[in-house]
Order: C-alpha cells, then sequence, then structure tokens
C-alpha cells in the first residue's frame, strides 16, 4: 500500500539547542486511504539534493520512527545511518540550492517509495551565517564543545577536547621477568585503558591508569593496547611485550660415591635451545673432562679421589649451576704414616699401638646450615655456628646416622639390619672406617694399660691429654695434660646439639663411634680443656660431632 507524507508549516528547524549539526524533521505519516498511520514503525530513507530536486545527491542516511495517536513522528537529519556522504561535510554554504528527498516504508523495513521532494529554503548554516561568527562555540549532549570554522569547502565545527593520541610506549621485548612496567602517555580531559588483544595467561595492575604492570607468562608474548577516550572521540596504540624464558635448572646429575676405576661418566641435564651448558671443577686436582661443555661426558680422575665438579646453564637470562661429587678409590698408604688425599683434603696419619689413625678431623661432605642430614645421595656436614672457616680447622660435624652413611639401613631412629659386623667405612675413604666402641677401647688401653673403657664416664685419667692437641686452639688455662705424645692432635671443635645449636668450640671435642647404644643413641668419646680424661658416653644419634677414621 502506497503511503505519502503531510509535512507541518515546522517541519524543518535547525536544532542548535539540542543536537548540533542535525536538522529537526516532523511530518504525519498518511496511508494511502488518507488517513494516518498510528502507532507504528515506519521506515525512512532522507537524501540532500543539490541545485535541482533532480541534482546530484550529496548526503543520504536511513532511519526509523515512531508515529503517535495522530501518525506524527518527529526526528533529526543527520542522526541517522549515512549511506551517501557524512552530513557533517555538507557544502551549505556554496550558494546553490539544497532540495530534500523522503522516501518511506509504510511497514518499518528498507522498501522504500518516494513521499516527495522539498526545497530547503533555509538551510542551517545559511541561516546561520548573520548571527554566528568563526570560533562560536555550540555544546553537545555528552560534554563535547565544538568550534566554527570557515574554510574554502563551507563551516567546520571541530570537537573540543580533542582527544590525545594515544602513546603505548616502547615495545619491551625479551624480558628477563615475569612482569613490566607500562608507560602509557598520560592524556588530558580524558580517560585511560588498557587491554590484552593477544597472548594467553596475562593481567594487568591498573588497567585505566596509563602508568600500571602487566604479569605474564615467561616463555609468551603479548599484544597490548593503550586507548584514550572522551566525548569526542578516542585514539589507540599497541605495544609487544615478550617474557624471555627462565634459564634451565641446571641439574648435575646424582653424587657417585662408589667408584671402583679411574673414569666416571657424568648425567647432567642438557640445556634448552638458545642455551649453554659448561662444566667446571671446584674440589679434586689433576682430573679431566673429555667435553667441558657436554652434560654426558666421562670424567677422568687425577691424583685426588674425591671431586666437586659444577655443571652451569647460561641462558639470555643468566645461568644456573648444580655440583656432583665423586668418590673414587682413595690411596692406602703403603706404611702408616703416609699421608691421605681424600675429597680435597690432606690427613696426615699416625701409628698409635696395633692401630694407623687419621691426625685430623674428618672434613668432607657439603654443608647445611639448618635441619637433619639426610640419605640424599650427598655426603652432609654441619659447620660450627655455620661458618665453613671452622670445618676448615676443626672439620665438620655429623648425625651418626651421616657419619656410618646409612648403611644397613642405619637411621637416627632405626638400627642397622642386619647389625653391623666388622668395619663401617661410613664417610671415610676406601682402606678406612669409623672407629667402633671395641677401636676406641684398644686405643684408650694403649695409651693408659689400667683404663676401663666398659663404663659409662671417665675411661682414662691421663689418655685424654696423650690425644690433645697442643696447639692454642685449645684453651690454653689450663689444657690439662696436653702433650699430644700419641701424634693423634685432638682439636676442641665443640658440637651441635639436635635443636641445632652450637656449644663449646675451643673447650671440648666428642667423637662418634660407629657402635649404637639403642635405636635412638649411639656410643661416643669426648676430651675436655679442664683435664685430660677420655670420656665415654652415649648421645642422642642427631647430635652433630666429629669424626676420625681408623686403617682396616
Amino acid at each position: 500500500m502506497k503511503s505519502i507524507f503531510t509535512l507541518l508549516l515546522a517541519a524543518l528547524a535547525f536544532a542548535a539547542t539540542a543536537q548540533p549539526q542535525k536538522i529537526n524533521y516532523q511530518a504525519i505519516a498518511v496511508g494511502a486511504n488518507g488517513k494516518p498511520i498510528k502507532n507504528s514503525t515506519v521506515g525512512l530513507r532522507l537524501s540532500v539534493l543539490d541545485s535541482l530536486p533532480t541534482g546530484n545527491t550529496l548526503y543520504t542516511e536511513t532511519q526509523t520512527a515512531s508515529t503517535d495517536a495522530a501518525g506524527q513522528f518527529s526526528i533529526y537529519l543527520g542522526g541517522g545511518t549515512a549511506t551517501v556522504g557524512a552530513f557533517a561535510n555538507l557544502p551549505w554554504a556554496n550558494g546553490n540550492n539544497k532540495f530534500l528527498k523522503v522516501e518511506m516504508d509504510a511497514q518499518g523495513g528498507s522498501n522504500y517509495l518516494p513521499m516527495g521532494t522539498t526545497q530547503l529554503v533555509s538551510v542551517p548554516y545559511a541561516m546561520a551565517a548573520g548571527s554566528l561568527r568563526e570560533g562560536a562555540l555550540l555544546y553537545g549532549n555528552n560534554g563535547q564543545t565544538y568550534s566554527l570554522t570557515i574554510g574554502a569547502n563551507g563551516p567546520t565545527w571541530t570537537c573540543f577536547p580533542p582527544v590525545t593520541m594515544a602513546n603505548a610506549g616502547v615495545d619491551q621485548l625479551n624480558i628477563c621477568a615475569s612482569s613490566v612496567n607500562l608507560m602509557g602517555n598520560t592524556p588530558s580531559n580524558a580517560t585511560a585503558a588498557w587491554s590484552i588483544l593477544s597472548g594467553a595467561g596475562g593481567s594487568l595492575g591498573t588497567a585505566n591508569a596509563p602508568a600500571t604492570t602487566f604479569a605474564g607468562v615467561r616463555g609468551s608474548s603479548y599484544t597490548l593496547r593503550y586507548s584514550i577516550s572522551n566525548a569526542c572521540g578516542s585514539s589507540a596504540d599497541t605495544v609487544a611485550v615478550s617474557l624471555a624464558p627462565t634459564t634451565t635448572p641446571a641439574n648435575a646429575g646424582p653424587d657417585q660415591l662408589s667408584l671402583t676405576g679411574t673414569t666416571a661418566t657424568l648425567a647432567a641435564n642438557a640445556p634448552a635451545a638458545g642455551e649453554t651448558g659448561a662444566w667446571s671443577m671446584v674440589a679434586g686436582s689433576g682430573g679431566s673432562l673429555s667435553g667441558s661443555n657436554n652434560p654426558t661426558t666421562t670424567f677422568t680422575k687425577g691424583t685426588d679421589s674425591a671431586y666437586t665438579l659444577v655443571w652451569t646453564i647460561t641462558g639470555p637470562c643468566g645461568g644456573t649451576n648444580d655440583t656432583v661429587n665423586l668418590l673414587f678409590p682413595a690411596p692406602v698408604g703403603t706404611a702408616c704414616g703416609q699421608a691421605v688425599i681424600y675429597a680435597g683434603e690432606t690427613y696426615p696419619t699416625v701409628q698409635i699401638g696395633t692401630q694407623c689413625w687419621f691426625a685430623k678431623n674428618l672434613n668432607v661432605g657439603t654443608m647445611i646450615s639448618s635441619g637433619n642430614q639426610t640419605n640424599n645421595g650427598t655426603m652432609e656436614k654441619y659447620c660450627y655456628n655455620n661458618d665453613p672457616a671452622n670445618c676448615s680447622t676443626y672439620g665438620g660435624l655429623y648425625q651418626w646416622a651421616e657419619a656410618v652413611q646409612y648403611q644397613s639401613g642405619a637411621s637416627s631412629s632405626t638400627s642397622p639390619n642386619p647389625a653391623f659386623t666388622g668395619n663401617v667405612r661410613g664417610i671415610c675413604p676406601t682402606g678406612w672406617h669409623l672407629p667402633s666402641d671395641a677401636e676406641y677401647c684398644t686405643l684408650t688401653t694403649f695409651l693408659h694399660a689400667s683404663a676401663n673403657c666398659s663404663v659409662i664416664g671417665t675411661s682414662s685419667s691421663i689418655a685424654g691429654g696423650l690425644l690433645k692437641s697442643t696447639s692454642g686452639l685449645w684453651r690454653t688455662s689450663p689444657n690439662s695434660g696436653a702433650t699430644n705424645s700419641s701424634g693423634f692432635s685432638a682439636l676442641p671443635g665443640g658440637y651441635r646439639n639436635s635443636n641445632g645449636t652450637f656449644f663449646h668450640l675451643g673447650i671440648s671435642t666428642i667423637f662418634w663411634s660407629s657402635s649404637e647404644s639403642s635405636s635412638t643413641f649411639a656410643i661416643f668419646r669426648s676430651l675436655y680443656f679442664g683435664n685430660a680424661h677420655i670420656e665415654r658416653y652415649t648421645a642422642n644419634k642427631n647430635d652433630g660431632f666429629s669424626a676420625r677414621c681408623t686403617q682396616d
């Protein structure tokens, strides 16, 4: 059904106070039967023609309108969806007449039928030419301010405040961290907002702050968008962020403490792409590597028996390292009195009666500063007051299970099963072992024939003095009975109790035996600066005492 328009007398009016750069258009939609189309939605297509009713189309827009009970509707020309040209660019001031062509679909769709063409006698800017001058301001509903300028193509309204051009900052690539600082420029009279365009697992600190943080996943790349918006529009810029992966944690492989030959095959982990690996030797002498950058290279021992190697993996974000300990058969002296080189240390030996003893406290293993020593394949030690220098002087301190190296399942709370028989090598080198209670008794009775080492308490009132060093490391007043006539050269290394507290450096020394008295206690020997005794007692296996070796 064809419909027609009947235009009201005030059909066209410039809406300067409501919507700048729009024209208020009012009409009544009337059907072919001559009756108004009431309370309905109609589709409209409006075109502005130049010079003639059949002139060139300067602008076309489409929109819908709702009629009231009288068939009347009101719209704004310039407020629809432009399909030809831009309303803001219409050349109102070019001196040509302008015509409005109206088409309508009474069903509210886009099957438009022509309704007629009407001359726009007083167009907006022509009407305003006598009262508006360049620089005049109009104010929009959303906080915009428009300023009028007159150019070669007619008047132009410019929106204020203009949108600040967004600047997201420089790209941040291969960053060795899990987060970066973003530095967008500060907007003027506008709001800022960050968003993540690409990349998984990222998060923004404060998304609407120009300067904020971004956290992501190491080894991932991201594209971030920074936008600035106000009533006049928006601008945006992007920044690329890539977070370099962390360096592969180095793993030098398990300690090899029971080697039987002269070579060891190492078992470190391989570096990732873009990383390099390298071996270095930090303890032991004379050893060699068949390939220092090969994680599974072959190490050949030199003059020493114990070695510590470091495997280092280096990447763009730094290096990681791990150590491995190698223990080859220790050289056994052809005669007592010949020094033994073990784990990078030289141990003098001394013959006392029928026994050959180390004349120096053991100092083997990796220092730990807290917790219990564990059966983890790495020999561990305590240093008095957690100071490595004390280990260098007095030797390490060991819990009993560590000293016997967990042989036969021995631990701080369980007895060995089967029970120890014969020599218990423990932390001593090949050919040597941790002395038993009986072997300490043999030492004591050799030095003091009437000693009684079957009792708990004082075994001898003089043997301790024969074992103590005369060095100034013992308290000099009185360091009773110290002669070191045995050559044992005992030093006052003190001890660490099971709670982790250190006591008696310079005052006493305590040596574990390989013999236990119960599942949780073991037998020791002690010497004290204030007398010449050698004492025999039992202690909690978790206490940390010194250790000596005697020859098999």
